[in-house]
């Protein structure tokens, strides 16, 4: 099962060293969502990451800094996803090093684009967004991939995010999703560090 952390939209106390953690700690994949970020915000907190773990590194804007940062990939949300000139800057990104997000199964199972995995939001009831509650029919996920499987012969790997805690990581494995995405779970904790050990050997045992 993949598990993806995602960075919180405001700066976390000592954020740039806990992301060096959980990469020690044996995270694979962090989601660096940062919409204020311009360009220079963006290589300053790269910077401050041990430059062995940049390839785990997913941006959310200023995607040229894939190629040039030599980066894991990058990840287009919905306004992105549409924006010609966004698809010009990433024509020569592999699909592989690509994802989105999506929030109903019919936008999973329409799209014609090879992505690496989709996010697929909001699962459950979100611990980060006041409000942001469950949207998705968590026993729909196989028969998605089977109608993507029909369609075009290719289902992306589908990732649960929203509310994603060491409770909900045993559902969403029970009903097919092939990994899921932290934030509040992680970023909220009392100790970040010692939340992400405790999930990854959960995550082992799945």
């Amino acid at each position: 099962m993949q598990l993806i952390v995602i960075t919180p939209d405001k700066p976390a106390d000592k954020e740039h060293a806990i992301v060096n953690e959980l990469f020690k700690c044996g995270l694979d994949r962090l989601h660096l969502r940062k919409p204020s970020f311009d360009r220079d915000a963006y290589i300053n907190y790269i910077s401050n990451i041990i430059p062995e773990f940049h390839d785990r590194i997913v941006v959310s804007g200023c995607f040229e800094l894939y190629h040039e940062l030599k980066l894991g990939g990058v990840h287009l949300n919905s306004h992105f996803r549409v924006s010609p000139s966004v698809w010009k800057i990433v024509s020569d990104i592999p699909g592989n090093a690509i994802s989105t997000s999506f929030h109903s199964w019919t936008e999973v199972i329409e799209n014609t684009f090879p992505y690496n995995y989709v996010f697929i939001s909001p699962v459950f009831d979100s611990i980060s967004k006041i409000g942001y509650n469950a949207a998705i029919d968590l026993n729909a996920v196989n028969e998605t991939r089977q109608a993507c499987m029909v369609n075009r012969n290719y289902c992306p790997a589908i990732i649960g995010l929203g509310g994603v805690g060491m409770n909900e990581l045993p559902i969403l494995k029970k009903t097919g999703f092939d990994g899921a995405a932290m934030l509040g779970s992680i970023w909220q904790a009392k100790d970040p560090v010692a939340e992400m050990i405790k999930v990854l050997k959960l995550v082992n045992t799945l």
